[in-house]
């Protein structure tokens, strides 16, 4: 049973209580997260600063970033720019729409480097339901997501991507905060092709930010055979609910 995401009477975003719905951890979650009363919006603009390392022991890339989010279905995408000398930058552009991922790194204007695939479809899918504690009206509202309770502090998410089923954990703490994501095997690539890895992330300092309850710090990793390798960190500097239906 699909969960009716507003009041007819007011577009107020509602949770309603309807069985094989939201787990009672993920509902208790959004009764914090969500603004009360709220009127469900059609996507959600984050704004990012933080650090990006290509391999274990690389120097830092520094970046800004702006992130839009779908919230009636699974679709973002991240617009960043990484300062590499005076007055040059990378533009990179990481999203997922109508079912297909794509990452995209372009200088002055002219591409250089494109991936597209399945396993850049997974991996992007992947990351929207990682991000979900940046749009928490999505986890209320948005169809192409399933849920199910795996214990007392974790729930599964998931979603279909090219006829395959992807999905991953959400921890919360004793709080009800989710402060956690991760997913046993995800495509990681080495030398031009891929290797299925351990892969996770972690999120903190909770704050109100655009009328949203949501963490403002993350940090995601990588778990390899010689340990964990941390590759993004982030911070939220801003959020906004627009009415706008999302666009690739």
């Amino acid at each position: 049973m699909k969960w009716h995401d507003t009041d007819p009477s007011n577009g107020a975003l509602v949770v309603a209580d309807a069985p094989g719905g939201l787990p009672p951890l993920v509902r208790h979650y959004l009764e914090r997260a969500l603004p009360a009363g709220g009127v469900l919006p059609g996507q959600i603009r984050i704004t990012q600063t933080g650090e990006m390392w290509r391999e274990p022991g690389a120097r830092a890339m520094r970046f800004r970033a702006v992130q839009h989010f779908a919230v009636d279905r699974v679709g973002f995408r991240w617009e960043a720019r990484f300062p590499i000398a005076p007055l040059i930058a990378l533009k990179v552009t990481d999203g997922f729409a109508d079912g297909k991922g794509l990452l995209r790194v372009q200088a002055f204007g002219l591409p250089l480097q494109r991936y597209a695939g399945h396993d850049v479809d997974v991996g992007e899918a992947s990351r929207y339901l990682s991000e979900l504690v940046w749009v928490p009206a999505a986890i209320a509202a948005n169809p192409q997501l399933e849920w199910r309770a795996v214990d007392a502090r974790r729930v599964e998410v998931a979603t279909c991507v090219d006829g395959e089923r992807v999905a991953l954990a959400l921890d919360f703490d004793a709080s009800g905060a989710i402060v956690a994501c991760s997913a046993s095997a995800r495509a990681r690539t080495v030398k031009g092709g891929s290797v299925p890895t351990p892969w996770g992330g972690e999120v903190t300092d909770y704050r109100v930010l655009g009328g949203i309850w949501m963490p403002t710090r993350a940090e995601v990793y990588w778990d390899l055979p010689e340990g964990r390798f941390v590759y993004w960190r982030g911070q939220i500097t801003g959020a906004e609910a627009l009415q706008e239906p999302f666009g690739p």
